[in-house]
């Protein structure tokens, strides 16, 4: 009987080894993949707010990472940018809202932006794994890479309708249409150098070339910057990117500036029609005053001055030719026909035309936006970096780019609730460094 009771003991404990074996094995399991999937946000200007279902609302600030599923909103005026893992950037534009999930390990790694309004930049800049995925979607559109660089646009065009405009730089993206049924349509394969537009029907307009020209300013900032570090930019190079850059922004400076002008405009004139107003009675009395004066001198001085005037009228008849007096209609922008029977307007601000070397079937109804603020590049390419790893375990926890001579910031999220890091954060970095946790248990 005491050798059945001791078997059940022997039994018991095995199975709860095994238990915290696997238990042990699981834990490990899920911090690796979190350590690999390491969403950084890499650099704000302005205001961005994270929205996470844990913990509600909090601000962006640099060296936050973000969890999977969390929801960000950048404000009008901002800009952010956000990294992944160590190879994979987010530009986030002015007024944009997406969310961002990351899942899986370096083999099957799973990433997933879902863009609600506004536009972003994404910088893919080494080809996936075979088993690796990272996608787009809006509304009425997927689109798939495995290495490039893109830009994805949800805009409202003058019908009111929501759609996405797509323009690959680098690369190629394979997009696919959401119809407003819920089912798909056919993938579309947008090579480098190209865009298209994808309506809210479906329906599909390109690819084409892409009009670099109608990019907003924050958009050539960010693809200058990518530029001046080495990357690559089809159907432009970098002296005209760099100069179409300077040209938008100087276009967006005098937009900015001339906005209070012509408000403290109107407030002048609101306040000379009062004074106006006021001082009418006052002007009606001075004015019945002078008429008697003013009758009696012109009478007085009418005959000497119309012989003086026709003996000036004469003199300019005989060295000028007729003129015609200016009509309102001669003070507006010329407009001419073209061979298609459309017309357009000329008034001296430059050419407004659509590129007519696109084909056929061109957005009309997408506009260029010159409004939206200047994105400067964070670090200048001849600023020298510094790679700071934060290892688990011997795993890869999170990553920092730290400018030389620079401080790391210590990672607001640690791996485990026990422990520190090995390092005086107070250290200037001036090499590739790396930091590894020291547990306490």
């Amino acid at each position: 009987m005491q050798k059945q009771m001791l078997n059940k003991k022997i039994i018991i404990c095995i199975c709860a080894a095994a238990a915290v074996i696997v238990t042990a094995a699981l834990v490990l399991l899920l911090n690796k993949e979190e350590a690999f999937r390491s969403i950084m946000v890499y650099d704000v200007e302005g205001t961005a707010v994270i929205e996470r279902e844990s913990v509600g609302n909090m601000d962006a600030v640099e060296n936050l990472y973000l969890e999977s599923g969390d929801r960000v909103s950048v404000a009008p005026d901002s800009g952010m940018r956000m990294k992944l893992d160590d190879d994979k950037y987010v530009m986030a534009e002015a007024d944009t809202i997406f969310s961002v999930e990351a899942e899986g390990n370096e083999a099957d790694s799973k990433t997933r932006i879902c863009l609600e309004h506004g536009a972003i930049t994404n910088e893919i800049q080494h080809p996936l794994s075979a088993g690796s995925q990272y996608e787009t979607s809006t509304p009425n559109s997927v689109m798939a890479v495995r290495g490039t660089i893109y830009r994805a646009e949800l805009y409202v065009d003058e019908n009111g309708d929501i759609n996405t405009k797509l323009c690959c730089f680098q690369g190629k993206v394979g997009t696919t249409p959401v119809l407003p049924d819920g089912t798909y349509g056919e993938e579309v394969l947008v090579p480098a150098g190209s865009e298209l537009v994808i309506y809210e029907d479906g329906t599909v307009d390109g690819p084409r070339n892409i009009t670099y020209e109608e990019l907003p300013v924050q958009a050539l900032q960010n693809l200058r910057s990518m530029s001046e570090n080495g990357q690559f930019m089809t159907g432009i190079t970098l002296e005209d990117l760099t100069a179409l850059t300077d040209e938008m922004a100087d276009i967006s400076a005098e937009s900015e500036t001339s906005e209070p002008e012509q408000a403290a405009l109107s407030d002048a004139v609101q306040d000379s029609g009062q004074t106006d107003t006021d001082e009418d009675t006052n002007e009606d009395t001075e004015a019945e005053e002078k008429t008697v004066v003013s009758n009696t001198t012109k009478s007085a001085s009418a005959k000497t001055n119309e012989s003086a005037a026709d003996s000036e009228a004469q003199a300019e008849e005989t060295e000028k030719p007729e003129q015609t007096p200016a009509t309102a209609e001669d003070t507006k922008p010329k407009t001419t026909e073209t061979a298609n029977g459309s017309s357009s307007s000329d008034n001296g601000g430059g050419d407004n035309s659509q590129d007519t070397n696109h084909g056929t079937g061109s957005n009309n109804n997408h506009k260029p936006d010159h409004d939206k603020p200047d994105y400067r590049p964070v670090i200048p390419p001849q600023i020298v970096t510094h790679i700071v790893t934060f290892e688990y375990q011997g795993d890869t926890f999170a990553t920092q780019e730290v400018i030389s001579g620079q401080t790391v910031s210590e990672p607001l999220l640690v791996p485990a609730q026990n422990g520190e890091w090995d390092f005086d954060f107070g250290t200037v970095i001036q090499a590739d460094t790396t930091i590894k946790w020291i547990d306490n248990t």
